[in-house]
């Protein structure tokens, strides 16, 4: 018997602060320099076959000549002030051209999704102190279905045949925009803009891939020189689910450590806490305890980062 069943085909990600590349291609080549960023996630703890996800990013700004010819990659993108007093020095990038890459691993029982996508952003100067970029990223999913890990009624059950694993590959788009300056960003994507039809059995009536619409938003206060708060929030739409949020707090001082937490509308509370090396790695950790129904046989989940910026 088959039935249509809807969820979120996305990982859910409690520190997407730390690498908005993976919601938004906007944000490829933001930072001045090479930036390497990668994340591990498990989730739900305790529950058989709950998802697991892991992934890498990889930007850099492009100079292609004319009126960037004399500037070096390093030269173009911009650094996040540490200190109140940095506010004064910041300036908006030169507009430049960006590329990058994301990688993305997400298991979750017998389905494994890999995605990988070359990403592209220009980013346009709007005035002395804010950034306008506007992003895509293109590539390709592999999703395959381990059919030993598969119970049936029926052995040998002909919908997925007798193939230890079948791979299914559909092309992958994304695109976004991304508003930002000194203590504030503004950002909406999509994802999944191509619906692909899923099937394993060669029945493309009953499944399909819906795309996902993110916007985010923060801002950074300052409480004095050295110490700052920043709220922000992630509004998630994925019809015909009900709409879901994200609202987080971050505590840093120096931008070289922070500590925060937020709620995810329906699932969890987490918390987080990282730091930074000369701005050139950081790392960072967050716990969720889940509050849906799940609760009664997950621990919760943990989330690890780490950054490199070069």
């Amino acid at each position: 018997m088959l039935g249509t069943a809807f969820a979120q085909q996305r990982p859910h990600y409690s520190q997407y602060l730390q690498n908005m590349s993976v919601l938004n291609p906007a944000v490829t080549g933001l930072n001045s320099g090479m930036d390497f960023r990668m994340g591990i996630r498990t989730q739900w703890q305790g529950l058989k076959d709950a998802p697991k996800t892991g992934y890498i990013t990889f930007s850099m700004p492009v100079s292609f000549g004319g009126d960037m010819a004399n500037y070096r990659a390093s030269d173009l993108g911009v650094t996040e002030p540490e200190t109140k007093d940095d506010m004064f020095d910041y300036n908006s990038s030169m507009s430049h051209h960006s590329f990058g890459l994301l990688f993305l691993n997400d298991k979750t029982g017998p389905l494994n999704r890999v995605t990988g996508n070359l990403t592209y952003a220009y980013h346009i100067a709007i005035g002395d102190r804010t950034n306008l970029s506007i992003g895509v990223g293109l590539g390709v999913n592999r999703l395959g279905l381990n059919t030993q890990a598969l119970v049936f009624d029926e052995v040998d059950d002909p919908v997925v045949g007798t193939s230890a694993e079948i791979n299914k590959y559909t092309p992958d788009l994304n695109a976004g925009v991304y508003l930002y300056g000194a203590n504030f960003y503004l950002g909406v994507s999509m994802q999944q803009i191509i619906k692909n039809k899923l099937a394993f059995d060669g029945d493309y009536t009953v499944g399909k891939e819906v795309a996902h619409y993110f916007a985010t938003a923060g801002y950074k206060f300052w409480i004095n020189n050295d110490f700052s708060v920043t709220p922000s929030v992630m509004l998630k739409v994925v019809n015909p689910l009900p709409k879901a949020f994200d609202l987080n707090l971050k505590f840093a001082y120096r931008d070289n450590f922070w500590i925060g937490g937020g709620y995810r509308k329906n699932d969890a509370f987490f918390g987080n806490i990282g730091f930074n090396v000369a701005r050139v790695v950081g790392l960072g950790y967050a716990y969720d305890y889940t509050t849906s129904e799940l609760s009664s046989v997950s621990s919760g989940s943990h989330e690890l980062s780490l950054r490199v910026l070069f």
